[in-house]
């Protein structure tokens, strides 16, 4: 079969040994069309990836043999993580699956104060999160923080190295980002744009504003945008 990944917890490998959940078993063998003999990758979420065998299928669980462990198997060797206000609809899902296809460590939803949207179905954004991190191939499953307030969020986070995208910044992303940085944070704002109490906290806390664009970009847009961009400077 072609090459799978599928999730597998900690506590299901035991001496090279791995077995596959309910739900994980029913996907490899309704969904995939999976048997005994394939071939399959295991992710669990931590870090580590596992090549492995199927060896049995019994009362329709799957259980095999691990072949190889992979630390840190498709992850980036540094750290982005996005803070994004809350979007309405289908639009922050969109936002989070591709996030998680470009490599980010975690996510920080904000309450901001001209936010529309005021709460999230955290239950559905980690399920987006585990399917978009299988379907890249990722061993991390990123965390999905629970949505704060952007005042209490900043007070928390104000020594880690951040910047706002903004339509009106004078720096561009490479002045900002450099190669020599491992851990950085990007703020993307609300689709009703920052109030004048919460510009003046980004100013108190000298946090740049990057302009990713000659024009204004959807929340989402501008979540790739900064993503794509600052993965291939500190990857570089």
């Amino acid at each position: 079969m072609d090459e799978v990944f599928l999730h597998v917890h900690a506590s299901a490998i035991k001496n090279n040994q791995f077995y596959l959940s309910t739900n994980e078993s029913n996907h490899f063998i309704r969904s995939l069309r999976g048997s005994v003999g394939d071939e399959v990758w295991l992710l669990n979420g931590e870090g580590l990836a596992f090549q492995a065998h199927v060896e049995n299928i019994d009362k329709r669980i799957v259980s095999g043999k691990i072949k190889k462990t992979f630390s840190n198997y498709g992850e980036n060797n540094k750290n982005i993580h996005l803070v994004i206000g809350l979007i309405k609809g289908k639009r922050m899902e969109i936002a989070v699956e591709k996030s998680i296809e470009f490599g980010v460590k975690s996510i920080h939803p904000v309450v901001f104060e001209r936010s529309i949207k005021k709460t999230l179905n955290i239950e559905r954004l980690n399920k987006i999160i585990v399917s978009s991190a299988k379907q890249s191939g990722r061993s991390f499953f990123p965390e999905l923080k629970k949505p704060v307030k952007f005042s209490d969020w900043i007070e928390k986070y104000k020594k880690n190295k951040q910047f706002v995208c903004h339509f009106s910044g004078k720096f561009s992303l490479d002045t900002v980002v450099t190669s020599e940085i491992d851990d950085i944070m990007i703020i993307v704002g609300p689709e009703g744009d920052f109030s004048s109490s919460e510009l003046s906290l980004l100013s108190k806390h000298q946090i740049p504003m990057v302009n990713l664009a000659p024009r204004r970009l959807r929340s989402e847009s501008a979540c790739m945008s900064a993503i794509i961009g600052t993965s291939n400077i500190i990857e570089a």
